[in-house]
């Protein structure tokens, strides 16, 4: 069976500037019928200051109502280096502090079960957030791995 028969593979943003604006966010994935969500994020050319990043659910597309404390790894080394693929420690954070000097050109990936969700209020969706503290230059690309409910070749959209 092919991976993607198994999983949802979802692209939520493409070389997203860290420096459009004092926030920029992701897509919002509709976790309904999704027990996990893993994302894989490309760090490019971070100069100037550290962004932050905080994962989010809320009740409706594109609302950021809860700050979700999340499990992630960075990639151990530059994209094209050695070791860039084998992840470093799991580090548990609401915050996730994108370090210029520290991770440009690096792979993160983030994981968030369903039930760390807001549930109980409804919110179903599922959205990363950027903030940048002023100065921020870089940009960055996200895709989304979701495990449905029920695995299916050919799912409905998990955007809205």
């Amino acid at each position: 069976m092919m991976l993607s028969e198994q999983f949802k593979l979802v692209p939520v943003l493409s070389d997203g500037d860290l420096n459009a604006g004092a926030t920029l966010d992701t897509d919002s994935i509709n976790m309904k019928g999704h027990h996990h969500a893993t994302f894989i994020v490309g760090l490019q050319t971070l100069a100037g200051a550290s962004s932050t990043l905080e994962v989010y659910s809320g009740a409706s597309d594109g609302a950021c109502t809860s700050a979700l404390t999340v499990n992630y790894a960075f990639g151990g080394a530059a994209q094209g280096s050695a070791n860039c693929d084998v992840l470093s420690a799991w580090t548990s954070a609401a915050v996730i502090t994108l370090t210029h000097g520290t991770y440009d050109n690096y792979m993160l990936v983030i994981e968030v079960p369903a039930t760390a969700m807001d549930l109980d209020n409804s919110e179903d969706w599922l959205t990363l957030r950027f903030t940048d503290p002023g100065g921020s230059t870089g940009n960055v690309q996200v895709h989304a791995i979701l495990k449905p409910r029920y695995a299916n070749g050919q799912s409905p959209t998990a955007l809205a």
